[in-house]
């Protein structure tokens, strides 16, 4: 369970740090402000999701993240990059349900 936490951190780090090429600037600063943000936000929830098992926050969060990209991929489709990233991230969404859901059964 916290080696899947840490793997999933690993994933949403590295999509949070790259930065965003194709929009306008006032776009992109923006959407890096923002990710900026949910970055520091997800790094007390990884640590709460390790510590105390508080894994809703985390996919809250992440929830959040992957809805920001997805605005920001309807405002430039074409952006490959953006586009890859929102993939992973729905991915890593879907990784923490599956968690959460599998938490939600035990005893």
């Amino acid at each position: 369970m916290k080696l899947r936490c840490w793997l999933l951190a690993g994933f949403i780090g590295l999509g949070l740090t790259t930065p965003a090429h194709a929009w306008g600037q006032e776009d992109r600063n923006n959407y890096n402000n923002k990710m900026a943000l949910l970055g520091v936000l997800l790094e007390g929830a990884k640590e709460r999701a390790q510590d105390h098992g508080d894994i809703e926050t985390l996919c809250l969060l992440l929830g959040i993240g992957a809805d920001v990209t997805a605005n920001y991929v309807n405002t430039a489709p074409n952006n490959q990059q953006i586009n890859q990233r929102l993939v992973a991230m729905n991915n890593d969404l879907n990784m923490c349900i599956s968690m959460l859901q599998k938490t939600a059964l035990k005893p």
